[in-house]
């Protein structure tokens, strides 16, 4: 009986609402505004996971980064607040979260250029200039769109990026 874990108490207030414990949003990477899914199962219990809207339209990133892509030297990626969902609508995608940089830059939610080596991932370093574009909508981040390319990032490949940003942005003011 020393072993078992005790799991941790919180009361439901009059809204019902029931505060997540530190140590647990501190785990799953739980931030203030990210999306919670609920479901309830047969046997009294509860699922909560994280929801994240980008990655629940991968296959339509992937469709719209393809045609985007086609016949240009560049590199699109599609990201969800931590990871990368999609690359040139392929499916090899990089490895590990996203860095502590790049979610800083998604959160002040302005476009950058960056015409150093960038660190995209963990695993993962863009050699490249680049372009972060925040998808931003409904006033909530979901994400974010970067272009790379050796050639430098010119307007028409800013464009490109803010458009796939703001079609998904707007893709999800009704979902």
């Amino acid at each position: 009986m020393a072993d078992e874990k005790k799991g941790m108490l919180r009361h439901v207030d009059v809204l019902g609402r029931v505060v997540i414990p530190r140590e647990v949003r501190k785990a799953l990477r739980i931030n203030y505004g990210d999306l919670m899914e609920f479901s309830a199962c047969s046997n009294q219990q509860v699922v909560m996971r994280k929801f994240h809207l980008i990655r629940e339209i991968a296959p339509l990133a992937d469709s719209i980064v393809k045609v985007a892509v086609a016949g240009r030297n560049c590199q699109i990626f599609v990201l969800d607040t931590e990871k990368v969902v999609c690359k040139n609508g392929k499916k090899d995608l990089p490895e590990g979260n996203l860095t502590q940089e790049l979610q800083n830059i998604l959160n002040n939610r302005e476009a950058v250029d960056k015409t150093e080596k960038f660190n995209l991932t963990t695993d993962y370093i863009l050699e490249e200039d680049c372009f972060i574009q925040p998808i931003v909508s409904g006033g909530d981040l979901l994400g974010g769109v970067i272009i790379s390319s050796p050639d430098g990032i010119g307007e028409s490949y800013r464009d490109i990026a803010n458009n796939i940003a703001d079609f998904l942005a707007d893709y999800f003011l009704n979902y």
